[in-house]
């Protein structure tokens, strides 16, 4: 089982240095009224969490420092050192690595259960009251089922809920967005498309300039006064009025040849001219529709392709939100009675179970000088609840549990942290450790003060008590009673002397029967017969 394995203290209020091993089963300290007891447990505070203070540092010394190392279950140490400064100053560390309080609380929270009237106990927390209920009533596997259930629940609800939030905020822009995205779909734009398009305006719009060119120079060299037919009528006139000229005729028929010929060739430069202001205004109708998106996206072509991917994938967003909405609410309901019907059952076991670990409570406080006590488990509306089918659900089930006390005959119960005192809160700690067994929460109980007040037969009923407790976990007690001192498996005595004018606390282990028998001598108030009772009680240690 986990179990504290040792503390050391140095420079600790009297203490100078001392360190403590402990051992599985009822490890008890005893010492004089004032020897110096509270700082062992100041010192066990402090290694499990609770604030240091600069008057907890010895006088003369620059730093106290407590050390506490831990077993688990696998063999594994566990250890924690805290360092307090004389300016108040503190550092904790867990294996050596520099960690928080709340680091410290978290890794030996299953460890050690301390109670004492310095100490809020554990057992004070709503949520480790249920835990201890849960515990008895053997529904931690349906807890956890509930557990899982209800976290996918409300994962799902708070889905279904901001996704509804999304869309009712997205509706109004849907048509815009739709409107938007028809006119990139008509255009289809790309900035290839664009370069394409502003390319092929240009050369038709400088074919057409040549063929202005072409066309005027086609009418130069047709018709009667053009350069063909003039070319014509000197040849006609060349060959009439002077025969025989073979030269200037050939020239003048090559002239009239050249002319017909490049007046071909311009009408072939000018045949498809008809087409070119359709062609114009399609590519000017196009490109008028990419200014129009240019202008509406940021005033480059990149941006407004851009764009119109980012508008695609905002319509795909909503596409599929109002998707993954439909098929929550399609699973919702489901989801929803798996978990009311989990929490009507962890509720139905927990009713059962808190009756009968009220009973046993009372049954074992009576044993402990408690014959008037009352002890009951109050089921409360769980915190940070939501409200679902007309049941309050929280992450622990339908509700959270509350143990009442009350120790006096008349006197109504109120919660264990309104009602019961330090030795009293010790008591109720006890009676559940025997009544949960192995199960309960803390695997080392640290008593301080459980016997005040008791004496006789309540002492040995008190001490038979923790020594069952400790059959299955540690125990560790600071007693004034010989009683509980004498069924200890390992008994450690705490002293106080003087060195100069410094008060010194030591601790020491009572190895020895003798030992045992004079300390447990002194719990008895010594005299006469004080020696022999002693030996007595520790007779009946095996």
């Amino acid at each position: 089982m986990n179990m504290l394995r040792s503390i050391t203290l140095k420079n600790l209020a009297t203490i100078s240095d001392a360190s403590m091993e402990f051992e599985k089963g009822l490890n008890v300290i005893t010492g004089e009224t004032g020897s110096g007891k509270s700082i062992l447990v100041d010192g066990l505070m402090l290694a499990v969490g609770a604030r240091a203070d600069r008057s907890m540092v010895r006088p003369g010394a620059r730093t106290a420092s407590v050390e506490a190392v831990f077993i688990q279950n696998n063999g594994k140490e566990t250890v924690v050192r805290r360092e307090i400064s004389g300016a108040g100053r503190s550092r904790v560390f867990i294996d050596d690595a520099l960690s928080t309080l709340e680091d410290v609380r978290n890794a030996v929270q299953d460890f050690v259960a301390l109670h004492s009237q310095r100490s809020t106990p554990i057992l004070l927390k709503t949520a480790r009251q249920l835990d201890i209920l849960d515990t008895f009533a053997g529904v931690l596997d349906l807890r956890d089922e509930y557990r899982q259930l209800f976290a996918s629940w409300k994962t799902a609800a708070a889905r279904s809920e901001e996704l509804n939030s999304f869309l009712g905020q997205s509706s109004a822009n849907r048509e815009l967005l739709m409107h938007e995205i028809s006119l990139y779909e008509q255009l289809n734009p790309s900035v290839e498309d664009y370069n394409l398009l502003t390319e092929r305006r240009g050369k038709i719009r400088k074919h057409m300039e040549q063929s202005m060119v072409f066309q005027n120079t086609l009418s130069s060299l047709q018709g009667d006064s053009g350069v063909s037919a003039v070319l014509s009528g000197l040849l006609r006139n060349i060959q009439k009025e002077a025969p025989g000229r073979e030269e200037l005729t050939e020239l003048l028929s090559q002239a009239c040849i050249s002319a017909e010929e490049a007046a071909n060739l311009l009408l072939a430069e000018i045949s498809d001219i008809d087409e070119a202001p359709a062609q114009i205004s399609e590519i000017d109708n196009r490109l008028d529709d990419y200014s129009a998106l240019i202008a509406r996206s940021g005033g480059t072509v990149d941006s407004m392709v851009e764009h119109g991917n980012s508008l695609s994938m905002e319509l795909q967003k909503y596409l599929s939100a109002e998707k993954e909405k439909t098929e929550l609410d399609g699973v919702l309901p489901e989801l929803l009675k798996r978990v009311v019907q989990a929490a009507g059952e962890l509720s139905a076991k927990r009713q059962a179970a808190a009756d009968q670990l009220s009973e046993r409570v009372v049954a074992e406080l009576k044993q402990l000088n408690m014959p008037y006590a009352q002890f009951s488990v109050q089921f409360n509306e769980p915190a940070s609840s939501v409200t679902a089918s007309g049941t309050h659900l929280g992450s622990w089930g339908a509700e959270s549990a509350v143990f009442m006390f009350s120790a006096n005959m008349g006197i109504p119960r109120d919660s264990l942290e309104a009602v019961a005192s330090g030795g009293e809160l010790s008591r109720v700690a006890l009676a559940l450790a025997l009544v949960v067994a192995d199960s309960y929460a803390a695997s080392t109980l640290v008593f301080d003060e459980i016997d005040a007040g008791t004496g006789g037969e309540t002492a040995n009923s008190l001490a038979e008590s923790l020594l069952r407790a400790a059959s299955t976990r540690q125990v560790i007690v600071i007693s004034h009673l010989a009683q509980i001192a004498s069924r200890a498996h390992r008994h450690l005595a705490v002293t106080k002397g003087y060195s100069g004018n410094m008060p010194v606390t030591e601790v020491s282990v009572l190895h020895h029967r003798q030992q045992r028998v004079h300390e447990l001598a002194r719990l008895l108030g010594g005299g006469a017969g004080a020696e022999e009772h002693a030996i007595r009680l520790l007779g009946g240690v095996k």
